[in-house]
């Protein structure tokens, strides 16, 4: 997968305690300077992120264009995002006519650990995707059956190769001590 050959770090975030082209004399600031506050993810942070009850927001494209987003249940397994889903749903259509997907992860109990993918979707098999998704009902619910199936659609499991990976990760503290990277206006008067 690109970028994440041999634990390879994935990508960079700038983080800053003031707005971007600002500093206290008006000095630039350099991006070694502006990238303190952040860690990059690994391969395994990422796979950590698609292995706890996360969600995964996904977006595929619409025929007329228009993104179209959708919360859903995934895993990765061997480098690929899987995403179960039933064959009458919009994004099984939309990325049978265009395979570029779009998908978010963001920890639940950590929102500024992240991850940002593009991708394509590789493969589309209606093959062990009912035991995939009592996999996934069991992660997501804690039991293994999904109540909510529609008896008449079956299930298709879409296989997403990634093709770009931006990641965040920053220590919970930042979350809970209410930091802000930017100044606040409240703050001032």
């Amino acid at each position: 997968m690109t970028g994440m050959q041999n634990d390879k770090r994935i990508t960079s975030v700038e983080i800053v305690d003031v707005p971007p082209g600002e500093t206290e004399n008006n000095v630039t600031t350099t991006a070694n300077e502006l990238a303190a506050g952040a860690t990059q993810l690994t391969k395994e942070e990422v796979y950590q992120l698609f292995n706890g009850r996360n969600l995964a927001f996904v977006s595929t494209l619409s025929k007329d264009g228009s993104p179209h987003v959708t919360p859903v249940w995934a895993d990765m397994e061997n480098d690929m995002i899987l995403i179960n889903t039933s064959e009458a749903a919009a994004k099984k259509r939309n990325v049978s006519r265009d395979p570029r997907i779009a998908i978010s992860v963001v920890e639940q109990y950590n929102p500024y650990n992240m991850v940002s993918i593009k991708g394509r979707v590789i493969e589309q098999t209606f093959d062990g995707a009912d035991e995939h998704l009592h996999k996934l009902a069991k992660k997501y619910l804690g039991i293994g059956k999904y109540y909510y199936r529609q008896p008449k659609h079956r299930r298709v499991i879409l296989k997403v190769k990634p093709e770009k990976i931006m990641g965040l990760s920053l220590h919970p503290a930042f979350y809970f001590l209410a930091y802000s990277p930017y100044r606040s206006e409240i703050a001032d008067t």
